[in-house]
């Protein structure tokens, strides 16, 4: 029932403990920043959601997809 990148989405739980606990504790300050705007962005998402408010979420997802952009820009130089 899972889409082809479902397996790519859940490589890190597959992964194992004993490798990224190591990390994780040495970037401890930035893995907490990343997941508070991870779940601020969630959060927001969840407000339109329950707005039903599909114009704003239309946007933000332009907004975000910019990413991809930078991303190919980023390979490009390589």
């Amino acid at each position: 029932m899972a889409g082809s990148g479902f397996e790519s989405t859940v490589r890190l739980a597959k992964s194992s403990p004993a490798m990224w606990t190591p990390i994780f504790k040495q970037n401890n300050k930035q893995v907490v920043k990343t997941l508070e705007e991870y779940i601020s962005n969630l959060s927001k998402f969840k407000e339109l959601l329950e707005n039903e408010d599909y114009d704003a979420i239309y946007d933000e997802m332009q907004s975000v997809n910019k990413i991809k952009e930078i991303l190919n820009g980023m390979n490009s130089k390589k």
